[in-house]
This record gives C-alpha cells, structure tokens and sequence, in this order.
C-alpha cells in the first residue's frame, strides 16, 4: 500500500499528460480516470525480474560475440559487467533487463568505437590567484586593497595592518569617517528613584527571599497570607514557575520548605495544598497529552476539544487571579472556596487522565480505545447522575465519533475505501482474481490477532451491515451499473450529535444513553442497508436473472421434471447397455443433454456442459455396468460470474453427488422393472429357486422405489419450496448465499451424502450394485433355461412315438432344473444374504444418525426401509 501511495502523485500528471484535459473544466473526468489508472495499478501482479535469468542472457551474449569472432567486443562487454556486479543498485537487474530486452542484433549494429563517446572527459584544473593575476593586475593606485586594523584602541584613524597578519599590500594610512554618537536621554517617568517607598514595600513583600542559610530553603516556615498562596497556587495550576512549589525528578510537584498561615492548623493547610497540587499535577497531565503528536484523527479531534477545554480552564483561573488580587475589587479570600470552585470546574476534565492511560496503553492495539473509554465513560455518568462529566464525555464522545465515521460514512453511502486506512474496520483483500468472488473475498471484516472485530464494541452488532451496505454498492460498481440513485442516499446525515441520537422518533427519552444511541445508529444504518440491498436485489433478479438459473439447476440437477430426467437417463442407460467403449463420450452427452432440455424456458442450454472422468478400471466391460461408472459423468450449467458471486462453485459438487445418486437409484429401477417370466419356474423343482428370484426381486424394487421417493418428493420437492421462500425473503446477498448454502447442506444432509453418513451412502450404493448383479444373473438364468428347453423340444419332435415323447420331454425338463438348481442356487442364496446384510447396515446407520437428532425425515425413510423387510 505505501508503493501505491508513493505512485498517486504521479498519475495526475500523466494522465493530464496524455489526455491533454485540464484540471480545472475537467476535474470531474481527471480524477475518474485517475481511480482507474490506480485500480490497474493496484490489481498489476509484476514480479521481481530473476537475477540469474539476467545472467545466463549477458553469458549466452558474450559467448555468441566470440563465436562471431568478435573478441573485441566480447571482451569489452565482460569488462563491464565486472565493474557492473561491484556496483549494487536498487533496481540494477530491472535496467538491465531493459536493455537486453531493447537491444536488436547487438552482435552487428554494435561498434566498439562508440565505447570511447562514453568516457568522462579530464578535470579542469581549478583556477588559481596567480593565474588570476596574471591576466588582471591588482591596482593600487586608490589604496583600496589596504588592510584596515579594527583594533579597539584605534578610535579615530585606522592604521596599517598589524604585522602579525600576512599582507599582500604595502600599508598605508586611511581616514575613515568620524562619527561620535549622542547619548538619549532616558525618560524620568519610567525611572523610579531607589529611595522610593514603593520599592521598599514590593522587597519586603518578597517573602521567597531566603533570610536564613544559603541553601535557597527557608530554615524556618513561612509565614503566608491565604492572598500570597493563592497567587502561587494559581500560578502552579497555570502551569507557570512558582516559588513555592517545584517539580521533582518525576515530575511530581512537592512544596519546597514548609509554610503556614496564620488560624489554619498545619494539618489542615496541607491537607488543601496537596488537593491543589492533585489538580494541578492532572491538568499537567492533560496538557501534556493533548501536546503530543497523534496520528489518529480521531485522537486529534479529542485533543483539539481538551485544549479549548484547558483554555476555559485556564481562562477561570484568570479570572479568579484576578478577582481575588485586584485592588480595587475588594474581595474576600479563601482558600476553601477556591478550591471548590476549582474542584468543580475542572473535576470532569480530570476524569478524562484514566481514560488517556487505557489509551496510550492499548492505541497500537486497538487506535478506537479511547473512544470505546469515553462511551463507556458517558454510560457510567449517566447511571452515577455525574451531569458535568455526561456532558464533557458527551461532546468529546461525538465529536471523535463523527471524525471515526467518516469512512463509514464514505463506505456505507459511496462504497469507497480510503488507502491504508488501518482503523476502519472494513479491509480490501487485493489478491482476489476471480470475478466469482467478488463478494464473498474482496472485502471482510477487519480482525486483530485474537480474532477479535478491529472496531468499537458499540458498533460490534452493526459491524456486518455496515460492510454488506458498501459492499453492494461497491459490487453494482463493478457490474457497471453506478448510477446517481444508488450512490446518494435520500437518508445520509451530516453528522451525529447529542440531538440526532435522542430525538423523540428514534427511542423513548427515559431509555439509558447505549439504548438510545444503538437505536439511532440502527435507523441510519438499515436505511442505507435496505437502500443499497434491495436495489442490488432487483439488478441480480431481473437483469441476471437469478430465478431462472435456480430453476434450471433444479431440472438439471434435481429432477424437478421426472420424464424429462428418466428420458436423458435412458438414453445413458442404453449407451452403457449396448456395451459401447465410448459411452461417456463427451460431445455425445453433451448434445443429449441439450436436447432433452431444449423445451424447458429457464435452461439455456448453451450453459450445459458433460465431461467424464477419467478410470482406468472403470473402463473394463466386467466394471462398465457398475453404479460406480455413473459417477464418473461430470454435468456443469456455466453460470453469469453475478450469479457465481451466490450460488458459489462450492455447491456444484453437492448439485453434482444428488445428481449421480437420482441417475443410480433410476438405473436399479429400470433394472428391475423388466417382466418376469414366470412359466420358466413353474415346475416343482424350480420352487426354491423361483421363491429366491422372486423374493429378491421384490427386496429390491421396494428399496430402490421408497429410495427414488424419499429423495424426489419427502427430500427434493419440501427443500424446492422452503428455498424458495427463504430466498424471497432474503433482503441482501449474503442472506441469499446464506440461504443457498444452508439448502444444499440440507441436500447433502437428507441424501445420505455428507461426511458422517458416508459409510451408509456407500452401503446404499452397494445395494445398488445388487441389483446389477442381479439383474444379470437373471438374465442368464432365463437364455440358459430358454435354451435348453428349446434343444430337448426339438430332440423330442423328431422321435416316432408320441408317448415316449411326452415321457422324455418330462424326464428332460427334469434333468434341466436338476442342473440349474445345482449350480445358479448357491449364487442367489448368496447374493440374498449380502442383501440383508447390506440393509440392515443401512438402517443401522440411519438409527444411529437420527438418534443424534439431525433430520426428521430420516424416520420416515427407516420406516418404509423396516417395512420392506418385514414383508
């Protein structure tokens, strides 16, 4: 931030320099294409050059030199980079890299005689007198190269020149111009006559003269009159040298001696001096802070009000000097009631010096601690009833809070942020480069070390409107949509005081200060908010059109059109089926996927996108029928970067996963769907084999059709609706990201895909890959009983007998089942027993998830799961 800084003073000249516009008819167009020249600046990434890149460039230049046999110049240029490596430069590798990116044909066009116009000519020897001399002679003619002597004894001529002093010049004797001053007279009325009473009485009435000893400290105590140790009070309290009082090396004020007046017990008059000496030790402090340099503006609004405070301070003790002291006022003196007439006065400003330590022990921390101590202050006045420090906080507080706001206020009205502002609050992240995060990642909250906001604790609540607000103006800016309506706000304010906090429509009078003041900002800052909010809303709904991409992400992904969703299904299915080794051709998917949606209005299906992932094993025929290939197709809808800045590239992969389970579970169901043929296992000894098939085929469709129910219409079709009234009631972006995250979390939940179901999601896709196995174990079974049906037929209709026909064809379909039961048995007992298995993990899983108290709706998926058992 400190190079960009340094580069702002020269952008206005260069753009002036190139535009040719005039600061003072262009000002406006001047100084927007200066925010923008500092913007590219800004976002520039230029890296440092490599040094020994830099190097291996001279090498190569020197060794193609002497390949071209032009040692000369080979040699000329390794003298040169010898002397040039003893000489260290800031930006030495930049210049040189400039010159070899400059030079063209070096080889060629360069001549070693030009080297020589490179050379320093020779020193000019300087000039002498001598040589001076030599072309002017001196004349001495009119004596005027004389030495003149000034020596105190020469009061009338001036002699020749000492002969201590080198002269050049024979002496001789001048005459100079005589002149005897006159003496004035000195006025007799500003002369008093040392005999004069007056005199006499102002010595006497000098009682620090030291009478006794020589250490400058009286031997004996003073005896003061209360008028004479008021004065010196109150020069100590003005910050003025006394002679009573002195400062120690601390710095802490003592009385130097002792002293007493007459009818005040010793006890008791120090009791009062030293309560003097409190607040004159508590102004100094003051008066010492308010002298120091602060960077902080806020800070230094506070200090400019504590001096005119001091000098209303310093104005009262004027005023009592000279109530008091004056002659002619007759007043009468006492110690006591000036001190409470001090105390009074000057007690709020006192109480300012706790806030001042917390302060400079806490600024490089937190630079608002100060004003965090004040509002703190003004709360703990308000509940004691202090009203003379209520309102001193009260004033410093607004007046050091308008100087914090100003920012906020640029921020929340403009969208703007001022260069290495390190005490708002509000940050900009330059290392964003993607226009999807724009939102989310150009500007945060600004955090200390402890992760603690770095802002006022009263505006700890606010803070998140505050950067939302700025933020939607500064993201419209970006969109190229500034316009006057946005960027003036009808509800800014000039500043904020005591009278725009308490008005009687913000809070009720009778509330405390915190209450009343958290109400007032919360009107201002929800105006602004909603202002900005609901003006980026429209631009993101109509312009963007964010309720078209949402709808085409809940066909795409979410099957909100079944038919639609089965026929692109069917489609892979059949690609698959066929036994293609490119049925996950891109292009291929893709054009099939535009197709199927080509009807649907809020689908553009330019956007729509099909790739696969790459595995290897996956590509084997024995794998390809596998639900784990389905989960290699990878479906994308592009989105508008606007749209990105919500729906984020996080979610797709959640868009994606719900996808690949719909087309798993719709894979099983049309696996399944195939008809029976029961006249196959209508023989008795097929009756165990038939129970199994069937009862297997049963388990199953009951699985996956409560599954593709679970997931369309309890899951998918409530998580549509409740979205969508989230979302219409969202007022701002990060509401609308907020709602949108929170529904596909829910998704995520309730599909069984997030992390602590993953055991259960895998068991879930382990059944359905059962019915894959399934499925083509069936199909075996029939071709193979189809088959041998078909030959033992045909064997038997070739024989003469009709009796020993019908014998054989019986003992034939005999034999047949005799050999399926033997051997197709065992792998259906098998695949039944990994069936239950597999589900009763499941419902395990779910027991245990549900149990947890995570989604209601997992009861009534292991409801309908139980009962499919049971039957």
């Amino acid at each position: 931030m400190s190079h960009l800084r340094s580069l702002i003073p020269l952008i206005e000249p260069l753009v002036t320099s190139i535009t040719g516009l005039s600061q003072s008819t262009d000002g406006s167009a001047i100084k927007y294409l200066e925010r923008e020249s500092l913007d590219i600046l800004r976002e520039s990434k230029a890296s440092r050059v490599d040094q020994f890149t830099v190097r291996v460039r001279i090498a190569g230049l020197e060794e193609k030199f002497r390949i071209l046999n032009n040692g000369e110049l080979a040699d000329a240029l390794s003298d040169r980079v010898e002397k040039l490596s003893k000489w260290k430069k800031k930006f030495q590798l930049e210049i040189l890299t400039l010159l070899l990116d400059l030079s063209e044909s070096p080889a060629t066009r360069t001549r070693v005689e030009d080297l020589e116009l490179l050379k320093q000519p020779p020193p000019v020897p300087p000039l002498t007198w001598s040589q001076v001399l030599a072309d002017d002679p001196l004349d001495f003619s009119n004596n005027i190269w004389k030495t003149i002597d000034y020596a105190e004894d020469s009061s009338e001529v001036d002699e020749a020149v000492t002969p201590d002093r080198t002269v050049l010049f024979p002496a001789e004797q001048v005459s100079v111009y005589q002149h005897t001053p006159v003496p004035a007279e000195f006025p007799k009325e500003l002369s008093v006559p040392i005999e004069s009473v007056v005199v006499q009485e102002t010595i006497e009435s000098q009682f620090w003269k030291v009478k006794n000893g020589s250490t400058g400290i009286p031997t004996e105590k003073l005896l003061l009159t209360e008028t004479q140790l008021i004065r010196e009070l109150l020069f100590m309290l003005m910050q003025l040298p006394t002679t009573i009082f002195q400062k120690s090396d601390h710095g802490q004020l003592r009385v130097v001696g002792a002293c007493c007046i007459q009818g005040i017990s010793t006890e008791a008059l120090d009791s009062i001096i030293t309560s003097f000496i409190f607040i004159g030790q508590e102004l100094a402090k003051v008066h010492e802070w308010v002298c120091r340099a602060e960077v902080v503006h806020m800070i230094q609004t506070i200090q400019a009000v504590l001096r005119d405070k001091l000098q209303i301070a310093a104005a009262l003790l004027t005023e009592i000097e000279t109530r008091l002291l004056h002659p002619e006022l007759q007043a009468s003196v006492s110690l006591l009631s000036v001190l409470f007439e001090l105390q009074v006065a000057t007690g709020p400003l006192l109480s300012i010096n706790n806030l001042i330590l917390v302060q400079q022990t806490t600024q490089t921390k937190k630079p608002f601690a100060l004003l965090e101590s004040i509002y703190d202050g003004i709360c703990l006045a308000e509940s004691i009833g202090d009203e003379n420090v209520y309102k001193l906080f009260e004033e410093l507080f607004f007046l050091g809070l308008n100087t914090y706001l100003k920012p906020v206020f640029e921020w929340i009205e403009f969208g703007r942020l001022e260069l290495d502002d390190e005490v708002f609050f509000v940050m900009k992240n330059e290392d964003v480069s993607s226009k999807e995060l724009l939102w989310s990642k150009q500007y945060m909250l600004r955090s200390n070390l402890d992760g603690v906001l770095h802002a006022p604790h009263f505006l700890y609540q606010k803070a998140s409107k505050i950067l939302t607000s700025g933020k939607s103006i500064s993201f419209m800016r970006s969109l190229g949509l500034e316009t006057p309506e946005i960027d003036q706000g009808s509800s800014s304010i000039a500043s904020v005081d005591f009278e725009w906090v308490c008005r009687l429509d913000h809070a009720d009078v009778m509330q405390p200060f915190s209450e009343r003041f958290g109400a007032a900002m919360d009107t201002w800052i929800n105006s602004q908010h909603q202002l900005s909010s609901i003006n980026l809303r429209k631009v993101m709904t109509f312009q963007f059109g964010l309720w078209r991409v949402l709808g085409a992400l809940e066909y795409i992904y979410l099957s909100r059109n079944g038919a639609i969703a089965s026929h692109v299904a069917s489609g892979i299915f059949s690609r698959i089926d066929r036994g293609k080794t490119v049925w996950n051709d891109q292009f291929v998917l893709t054009e099939m996927f535009r197709e199927a949606y080509v009807s649907v209005d809020c689908v553009s299906t330019a956007q729509i996108f099909v790739r696969s992932k790459r595995d290897k094993g996956l590509e084997l025929p024995g794998r390809r029928r596998t639900m784990g290939s389905l989960a290699c197709l990878m479906v994308s809808y592009k989105l508008p970067w606007a749209i990105a800045n919500i729906i984020r590239p996080s979610t797709e992969d959640i868009y994606q996963r719900v996808f690949v389970l719909l087309v798993q579970v719709l894979r099983a169901k049309k696996m399944l769907s195939r008809k029976v043929i029961a006249s196959l296992y209508v023989g008795n000894d097929h009756k165990s084999t038939t129970a199994i098939i069937l009862s297997l085929r049963h388990r199953l469709l009951w699985f996956t059709n409560t599954l593709h129910a679970y997931l369309t219409i309890t899951v998918l079709s409530q998580a549509r609706l409740e979205f969508r009234s989230k979302m219409e009631k969202s007022v701002d972006l990060d509401e609308m990201i907020a709602a949108h995250d929170a529904h596909t979390s829910r998704l995520e939940n309730q599909c069984l895909l997030s992390k602590k179901l993953a055991s259960t999601h895998q068991a879930v896709v382990s059944v359905l890959d059962l019915v894959v196995l399934f499925s083509d174990l069936r199909i075996s079974l029939e071709q193979e009983l189809l088959t041998t049906i078909d030959s033992t037929r045909r064997y038997h209709r070739e024989t003469t007998k009709a009796s020993s026909d019908t014998e054989d064809d019986d003992a034939s379909t005999k034999w047949v089942g005799t050999t399926y039961d033997g051997q197709q048995l065992a792998k259906l007992r098998k695949l039944s027993s990994t069936l239950s298995r597999l589900l009763g993990f499941v419902l395990s899983g779910l027991r245990e998830a549900n149990r947890s108290g995570a989604e209601p709706c997992w009861g009534i998926l292991i409801e309908e799961l139980a009962i499919g058992e049971v039957d």
